[in-house]
């Protein structure tokens, strides 16, 4: 068996926070001055603004598995895992974290441990709690394929009964060791896996401490692009990327001309950098949120301002002017 875990209008305005809810102190805005880089935030360890998915798919044998990175940053990572016909991951554990999927093409059986195994199709998205052994099957007649999301410090662990262990990590061995007790699989009041495509919702699918997946869905009125100053927020610690789940959604990103991203391409965005995400076409359009920070801060334009460091001992300049930029999510 293959290991492929290579090291390792609803909703209209929203933003990615929390779908739990907020208290009626965090309703509360307050405008404060926050680093901004002067110029856009660089892209770096070969992340891309828009990973098209038939770009992904391009070169891919179909007689093979595979995995094709798109996100890893110090938050999260994520993958495109094209599994062939009778093909599977290795059986695994996360130590600490939670792991989600989302699958595209084919049909996989997910089993997790103290879950009744089940074939998950195109749409379906799965959590995984920590601590539960897991794995995929494509158990169908055509290769699978699925978008898989980690945080980006989970240690992965096999299980005892592993015929085999993969190389270990540098400079460590591999021990056998016991374990606390697995994750709960109530203890979020998501569900352990959803059919999207058979009731299309809102709202947040995992939020948990250190990764958040959230549904965000919506229509728009025509297919006019958005106006240049639809600027949007940025985030100061975190970057932020998306899974176009159906529709097309639009996007103006600092320092990127505007482009429209369909089902199944993803979009990334470095933290600091102006973004902003509309829905395309009439329609409904959903865009799956991801980041590490279900209760992370957006920072929204106050006045038409460059940024700029306050006055030494004297009033910031621009303060108290009015907002002059649409908002989107």
């Amino acid at each position: 068996m293959r290991n492929l875990w290579k090291g390792g209008l609803a909703i209209a305005g929203a933003i990615a926070i929390s779908a739990m809810g907020m208290t009626g102190a965090l309703a509360q805005t307050v405008n404060a001055w926050t680093p901004k880089p002067l110029e856009p935030a660089p892209y770096v360890k070969g992340h891309k603004p828009h990973t098209k998915l038939s770009e992904v798919l391009a070169d891919k044998d179909p007689f093979k598995s595979w995995t094709h990175k798109v996100v890893d940053d110090k938050h999260l990572r994520a993958e495109y895992v094209g599994l062939k016909v009778g093909d599977a991951t290795r059986p695994v554990l996360v130590a600490d974290h939670q792991t989600a999927f989302i699958v595209w093409e084919g049909e996989i059986e997910v089993t997790i441990q103290g879950v009744e195994p089940f074939v998950a199709t195109k749409g379906f998205m799965v959590r995984v709690p920590f601590r539960r052994e897991f794995s995929l099957k494509n158990v169908g007649s055509t290769p699978s394929l699925h978008f898989a999301i980690w945080n980006a410090n989970a240690t992965i662990l096999y299980p005892q009964a592993s015929a085999t262990l993969p190389k270990p990590p540098k400079a460590q061995g591999w021990y056998l060791s016991r374990l606390d007790a697995p994750d709960s699989l109530t203890r979020q009041p998501e569900p352990i896996f959803y059919d999207f495509l058979a009731q299309p919702a809102a709202g947040a699918f995992v939020s948990d401490d250190r990764m958040f997946v959230n549904r965000i869905r919506g229509q728009a009125r025509n297919c006019d692009p958005q106006p240049a100053t639809n600027i949007g927020h940025f985030h100061v610690d975190y970057a932020e990327f998306w899974f176009i789940m159906e529709g097309q959604i639009s996007y103006n990103i600092e320092g990127l001309p505007f482009f429209v991203a369909e089902p199944g391409d993803i979009v990334y965005v470095p933290a600091g950098r102006w973004h902003s995400a509309a829905n395309h076409c009439p329609g409904f359009d959903t865009r799956i949120a991801i980041n590490g920070y279900p209760r992370g801060s957006h920072h929204w334009p106050v006045a038409a301002q460059p940024p700029v460091p306050p006055i030494e001992g004297g009033r910031p300049p621009h303060a108290g002017r009015p907002p002059q930029h649409a908002q989107n999510p």
